[in-house]
């Protein structure tokens, strides 16, 4: 059985890449306490010790507002230490898969945004991502790369786990309508890297989100409705649009933020589904948790 080891196992993605994985991997995930990422050089010693067969790195500095005055940590995590790891994949010849954002683009444009279009991210997070890419790239020109977009699960912190928490309470919720992306859930995302690591080539850049737009306010209706047919909404409790001026953050964010998948789909046979189907998938894996 092949090894494959995954940074950021804790997290959504890293989860996911677990429960998907079946057995055709065998999975290693390190502990912050064991590679700390903010120390570059332990994530590249770790590759190098272990000697897996495939890499996917799915561990990221994610706190975005709080990145605005945390640029150091966050170029660490999401910059240097993923340009040490596809170093060392590189020295090692096995494949590597850097997962990436939407907001290395600042969400300007009127159009989805294909894997070739010129970045411009709005807030240290973006740009750390962004500069992510750039290292994982010179070190390892065979890796790949994966941009993603609000990626969610019946785990972990993320916008339907907080809409669930609050509507399930009882609490209404006002949700901004003017920023528009793809709601991914992890397990589908999951489940394109592991497809994209059995091509016998990997390396380039992908776009992978489930289908369809959406508005925060989409997502959180779709959450509204499915814990109401699923019996588990309190009376009362709604869903009302707002704009962005309403909740003013730390960081800027992008307002249309649309990722171009047909490519990467044609070129990897990778069909995904839609968004609404994910978001209520993690909705009742909250209800079941």
């Amino acid at each position: 059985m092949k090894e494959l080891l995954v940074f950021g196992g804790a997290g959504q993605v890293g989860r996911a890449i677990t429960a998907v994985a079946g057995s055709d991997w065998r999975i290693s995930s390190p502990s912050s306490t064991t590679v700390n990422l903010r120390d570059p050089d332990a994530a590249g010693r770790h590759i190098l010790d272990v000697r897996p067969h495939a890499i996917i790195n799915a561990a990221a500095y994610t706190r975005v507002d709080d990145a605005e005055s945390e640029r150091e940590g966050a170029f660490a995590v999401n910059a240097a230490a993923p340009g040490a790891m596809a170093r060392a994949a590189a020295e090692l010849g096995v494949p590597f898969v850097h997962v990436s954002t939407d907001y290395v683009f600042d969400g300007t444009g009127t159009r989805p945004y294909r894997t070739d279009a010129p970045t411009n991210p709005l807030n240290v997070y973006g740009e750390s991502k962004r500069a992510g890419e750039i290292a994982v790239m010179a070190a390892n020109p065979n890796a790949a790369i994966v941009r993603t977009a609000w990626v969610h699960a019946g785990w972990g912190v993320n916008f339907v786990a907080t809409a669930v928490r609050l509507l399930t309470s009882g609490k209404s919720m006002q949700v901004v309508d003017d920023q528009v992306g793809t709601p991914t859930h992890a397990v589908n995302l999951a489940a394109a890297l592991l497809h994209l690591l059995g091509r016998s080539a990997v390396g380039g850049m992908y776009h992978f989100t489930d289908a369809g737009v959406a508005s925060w306010y989409d997502v959180a209706c779709c959450v509204h409705e499915t814990l109401h047919n699923a019996g588990r909404l309190p009376a009362g409790v709604a869903v009302t649009p707002v704009d962005s001026a309403a909740y003013p953050r730390p960081a800027r964010r992008p307002q249309i933020s649309i990722l171009e998948t047909h490519t990467s789909r044609r070129a990897v046979g990778w069909l995904q589904p839609h968004w609404r189907e994910g978001v209520a998938t993690s909705v009742r894996d909250l209800l079941n948790a």
